[in-house]
């Protein structure tokens, strides 16, 4: 036995010895602070014990383990599809925020729609919206969505097909064609889609420009509102090409709204009494000076008087 081994044993014998020579009442005030002390690690171990027993009798075989983790993962990816459904809400709501503002700040009269149905296959040219012939939508009707403080032209209604729904042909499409010009000039061509290649965002075209037109690249085009069919100072896209042809020249133009991203768009209603009513054409000179007479003749004239038999 090591000398330091052999001290700590006479002091330990003689810290017994010392103790036994207390009275009773401190040896036990001793003893219950000594519990109070050792007692979190008391607890600690019986917690360990107890969580070993319950591990050693929880004996699953691997077909039970299996079950229990097919459970748990079920859980966890319904937890996840309600977390993405949660999210979902939560953008639409705050794009229904959006539309109900812009719907209110717009100096236009709007039928905010949301896009229903959407095919591949015309993905950029076709889309089917929610609001019909109930809700005030008609043939030729533009659409726009907000672009920024502005608004841009999305299409026009091609067909009201229920009180529900009607379908739009979009700008991008070559059938849609709009009286265009140059923002802050006068020069003005006629734009119109073209076919792309599946999935992939066609340019537009602006034709029938002069020459000398000043379009250089990162100009943007509005629509000029002649016509009628649609409003002026609507966004349509940004000059990313101009082409001079041997008579007139050409602007390639990347839209304006972002037509992969359609959700909810803007139905413009068409004003009230757009519609001229045909004038009524002016009697002809003396007409009424004619009527006149017969009129007085009329009034004058006394009605017949029978003749009794006697």
């Amino acid at each position: 036995m090591s000398r330091l081994n052999i001290i700590l044993l006479i002091v330990f014998v003689g810290l017994l010895i010392w103790i036994t020579l207390f009275s009773p009442s401190r040896i036990a005030r001793i003893q219950n602070g000594a519990m109070v002390a050792f007692e979190p690690f008391i607890e600690a171990s019986g917690a360990v014990e107890d969580g070993l027993e319950e591990v050693g009798n929880e004996s699953l075989s691997p077909a039970e383990l299996r079950t229990k983790l097919a459970n748990i993962q079920r859980e966890r990816d319904e937890l996840k599809l309600k977390v993405i459904q949660a999210d979902k809400l939560v953008r639409e709501n705050n794009e229904l925020r959006k539309a109900l503002r812009y719907t209110e700040r717009s100096k236009r009269s709007l039928i905010p729609a949301r896009v229903i149905t959407r095919k591949p296959s015309t993905w950029y040219n076709t889309i089917i919206i929610d609001k019909g012939s109930f809700h005030g939508v008609v043939v030729d009707s533009p659409v726009i969505v907000p672009v920024g403080d502005q608004a841009g032209l999305v299409g026009k209604v091609s067909e009201v097909i229920g009180e529900e729904s009607a379908l739009i042909l979009l700008l991008t499409d070559e059938m849609c064609q709009v009286s265009a010009q140059l923002e802050g000039s006068q020069i003005q061509g006629i734009l119109s889609g073209a076919r792309g290649a599946f999935r992939t965002l066609p340019n537009l075209r602006l034709r029938y420009l002069p020459k000398e037109s000043d379009a250089g690249t990162g100009r943007k085009v509005i629509t000029s509102g002649d016509g009628g069919l649609f409003p002026p100072d609507l966004l349509l896209g940004e000059i990313i090409k101009f082409d001079i042809g041997p008579i007139d020249a050409e602007a390639t133009l990347v839209p304006s709204v972002n037509f992969d991203a359609l959700t909810d768009v803007f139905v413009v209603k068409p004003v009230a009494g757009s519609v001229e009513e045909p004038e009524e054409l002016p009697l002809a000179e003396g007409a009424e000076e004619a009527e006149a007479p017969e009129a007085e003749e009329e009034a004058t004239s006394e009605p017949p008087t029978e003749e009794r038999e006697p």
